[in-house]
Order: C-alpha cells, then structure tokens, then sequence
C-alpha cells in the first residue's frame, strides 16, 4: 500500500533460513472465497462465530462488506459513512454484539487529498453494532499538523480493546468496558511502525509487531521487553509482520515482504521464539498479503491487498489489471 503497511519482520523456515530459496512455492492454502469487487483494495477481515459470517473492510472505499454463511455479499456500512476513512484493523466481540474497526487517512482512499505535514493525518476506532450496523460510538482523532494512524485491534475476554497508533507518537491505546474512553496504555517510542497485535491466551500480555521485531507488554505492569528470535532471523522493515495472532502459545504472523504466513512457537515464558514453521510461501494468488482471522483451527488471511496497484500519478489500475481479492485459509497444525 502507498501508506506504509510493510510492518511485518522474521525470515526463513525454522533455523534454516539460507535453504528457503526465493522463488519456492508450498501452496498449502486453499481458497475460502472471493469478493467480486476488484477495486476494493481490503486490509483486513474479521468473523463473527455466531452467524458464521465475515467482514471485509476496504482502504479504497472507506466502506465495509459482510459476507453472510450463505455466500452472499452487502455492504454492511456504506462508503465513507459515518466519517470512516481507510478500513485497516477490525474485531468482532461476538458477546457484546459489536464490530470495532480501526479507520485512518490515507491516499488509498478516493477522494482523500490531506497532506501530513500541514493538515494532519486523522484516525479514530469506530463501534458498531452487529445487529443493526448502526454506528455506536465514534473515538476520533482529528489534530491539525498531527498525523495519526490506528493500524489494529485485539480484545480482550472482557471486551477490553487495544490498539496499536504508528507513525508521529507510536503507541498502544485502549479502550476499557468500564471507562468507555481512548486512553493510552503505554508509549512505544523505543519502536518504529507497531502493527500487528495480539494478546495471549491467559489475558496477560500484549504482542506487538514493528519494523525491528515483536514486543511484549505485560498488560498490568505496562513492562515492555522484546522477544527473543534465532540468529540470522531479517528484522529489517520489508520483511517485518502486519498480521499477528496468538494461537497455541505460538505466534501466527504474516508477512506481506516476504509473501509469507509463519508459526513462531514461543517457550513456556513466552519471550523467546524456539522454532519457526512456514505455514505458506509465495502462493500463486499472493500479492501483498496483510491480515486475517482465527476461525477454529485455521488462519483466513487476505491473500492479495494489491496496494502497489497505481500508477505514477496516483490514479488506480484499470479494472483489467486487477484481481478480486481473495481470501485464503491455511491449516496452522501439521
């Protein structure tokens, strides 16, 4: 994407990341379905358990589509409606009956002409409600000269949001059941570009990708430590991870620079990495994969965002040079 979505970080299969050769395929993905709109340009994708249905947002059309059991497709918050932006992250709390996305600027969206440095970047977390679509509550952002991005969401099992802000201030905000306010959690200045989060499955940590790896945060404590990974791993920006998922005290991340889905298995203290499994390489529908969602034992991920897909002008690809999106899902046990 033009905005920066290249957040993803680790290379290689387990310990032997010279063997992985550039050009090597696994093809362990299946489709799930397609969106037959080409120009959509989605960023993420949330499921709701109790109706088995999914939700795609589009960083092009600041709208977001629910794609019912059945197959069938509507837009469940129309274009720019409510004052939404680019749609990035989003979660579903199945028990609350709420939809959170996380909507910034940025010049995927059609129409968008701020410039940053003296306009400002606005970005806000928006709830809706799942039953109606109706917009709850709107958290915004909106500070001449500042710019601003929220990039993802995870909840907690009490319905506690945190999100991950890039760009001037990094940080982690939240949003607590018993406040209902934006708050920041904790200041990330240590970091470039935090990304991906996640939160383990005792509720006690945070973990967020950025340019240079995945942090830890312990949640009460607000202590920040790095997570430990094998030597020769590449931290370096292109190659860092934009989705990332707590599963089976292992990490699950995506990596968009490397067309890559990854298992990180974490030790029983959760901040050393102990082994990597390559879930998926360089499949053939790929074409900057960003996020996805856990949906029981299997990752449904985004598998072509198609940002790089303008030209030098600005303007979008003809529709005959783009795909629709497609949504893969990999197994994440052997």
């Amino acid at each position: 994407m033009k905005t920066v979505f290249y957040i993803i970080f680790f290379t290689g299969f387990g310990f032997y990341s010279s063997a992985q050769k550039p050009n090597e395929q696994f093809n362990k993905s299946f489709i799930a379905y397609t969106i037959p709109e080409k120009d959509l340009l989605p960023e993420n994708v949330a499921y709701d358990p109790t109706d088995m249905s999914f939700y795609i947002g589009s960083t092009r059309k600041g709208k977001i589509i629910k794609r019912s059991k059945d197959g069938t497709y509507r837009d469940f918050v129309k274009p720019q409606q409510d004052g939404l932006h680019m749609i990035i992250g989003m979660k579903i709390d199945p028990v609350r009956r709420h939809l959170w996305v996380c909507s910034s600027g940025g010049s995927n969206l059609i129409g968008y002409s701020r410039k940053d440095k003296n306009e400002g970047r606005p970005a806000g977390v928006f709830k809706y409600d799942l039953q109606t679509g109706k917009l709850i509550k709107k958290y915004w952002i909106d500070i001449p000269g500042e710019v601003h991005f929220f990039n993802d969401i995870v909840l907690d099992t009490s319905g506690n949001l945190y999100a991950t802000h890039m760009f001037s201030s990094p940080m982690i905000y939240t949003i607590q059941n018993n406040e209902d306010e934006l708050k920041v959690l904790a200041h990330l200045s240590e970091i470039k570009y935090p990304n991906g989060i996640t939160i383990s499955d005792d509720q006690t940590y945070l973990f967020v990708a950025h340019s240079e790896g995945i942090t830890r945060i312990h949640i009460k404590t607000r202590k920040k430590e790095n997570i430990q990974y094998p030597k020769g791993a590449d931290t370096t920006s292109s190659k860092s991870i934009d989705g990332l998922y707590f599963y089976k005290n292992s990490l699950i991340g995506i990596q968009p620079g490397k067309n890559s889905v990854k298992k990180f298995v974490l030790n029983t203290e959760q901040n050393t990495i102990t082994k990597t499994v390559l879930l998926e390489h360089n499949h053939p529908i790929m074409n900057n994969p960003t996020t996805g969602v856990l949906v029981d034992r299997e990752l449904y991920y985004i598998a072509n965002a198609q940002f790089g897909s303008f030209n030098k002008d600005g303007s979008l690809f003809p529709m005959e040079k783009l795909y629709e999106p497609t949504i893969l899902k990999v197994k994440l046990d052997d």
